[in-house]
């Protein structure tokens, strides 16, 4: 065991030592502007700095060695659209922390190798679980404000105003996130895209069967011609119905959803508690030939039991 943690901790320095050597090298910036001139890009007038703020390149350069940079892009592209206010380095760093550093330093307080263990595993799921968490409840209540969105542009429609400044309406006028993401398509409208390119960034960003649906209309309105305002108050109508359905299907599948939370996570959560508290007590159940089979009856049995669950409860409109 002291071997482990010497190797941990000996990989923890290599990757430290690593990143602070990248950050203060100049090779990365070279390369930037090697990539620039074969690009056919011409470089920025005024003189890129040299030196940066070194916690900043300290994070970016660790997330470098931990992640690629298409991987990272993956990430900030989630981090955005689960409205979380971090840089893929940061949150890269952090899960490392949280998958290396933090399991070392509960073992080393309490010589406990499953609360290692368990917080290894808790620290590589819960980051991820927490940001998918934060995406689905930023685009449900995106979904919720479409409707009102909608009707805010076509009265601003009829009102005689032009597509952008309905949307900057709906921008001034309505809270976050439907704020924030108009905002963020305007601007990408003003450097220079077009409606529809706009639109459709918008719409792989928050991934919404609803916010498609009225890209796909809107779309077709330039293309062929028609009453916007007409088409934007029947879309209102269908999502306000579509949504009123998803909330009785959420209300009457609420006790489901309940069940399988319990079902699924009462035993794993009894199984680490008794780990970190008293492992002898569960170790009669690992070193018995029956005790191994109990665990994996129980383990099929569970996974069984999950996906049933969810097969009743899962309605698609």
């Amino acid at each position: 065991m002291e071997l482990a943690i010497c190797m941990v901790v000996f990989c923890l320095v290599v990757f430290l030592v690593a990143a602070l050597f990248k950050s203060f090298s100049h090779h990365d910036l070279y390369q930037k502007r090697l990539a620039s001139v074969l690009d056919g890009n011409n470089a920025d007038k005024s003189p890129t700095k040299p030196y940066r703020l070194p916690f900043k390149v300290v994070l970016k350069k660790i997330s470098g060695l931990f992640a690629s940079r298409s991987l990272r892009e993956k990430i900030q592209a989630q981090l955005i659209s689960a409205g979380i206010p971090l840089k893929a380095e940061e949150y890269i760093s952090l899960c490392v922390v949280f998958i290396l550093v933090l399991p070392l330093i509960l073992y080393l307080l309490s010589n406990n190798l499953w609360m290692a263990i368990i917080s290894l595993i808790c620290g590589t799921f819960l980051p991820q679980v927490y940001v998918q968490h934060e995406k689905d409840g930023r685009l449900h209540t995106f979904n919720q404000q479409l409707g009102d969105a909608l009707v805010v542009m076509a009265n601003a429609l009829r009102a005689g105003f032009g597509f952008q400044q309905a949307m900057d309406t709906v921008r001034r006028e309505m809270p976050a996130p439907i704020a924030t993401e108009f905002t963020w398509t305007l601007r990408e409208m003003n450097l220079g895209f077009s409606n529809e390119e706009a639109l459709l960034n918008m719409g792989k960003r928050l991934n919404s069967q609803d916010l498609d649906m009225i890209i796909t209309a809107i779309i077709i309105q330039r293309q062929v011609g028609g009453n916007l305002a007409e088409i934007l108050d029947n879309i209102s109508q269908t999502i306000r119905e579509r949504a009123k359905i998803k909330q009785e299907i959420k209300i009457l599948t609420a006790q489901g959803k309940l069940s399988g939370l319990v079902i699924g996570f009462l035993p794993v959560v009894l199984i680490a508690v008794m780990l970190m508290i008293n492992p002898q007590y569960f170790y009669v159940m690992l070193n018995d030939s029956r005790g191994i089979a109990v665990l994996a009856a129980a383990g099929v049995a569970e996974v069984l039991g999950i996906v049933i669950i969810r097969k009743i409860i899962d309605i698609n409109l």
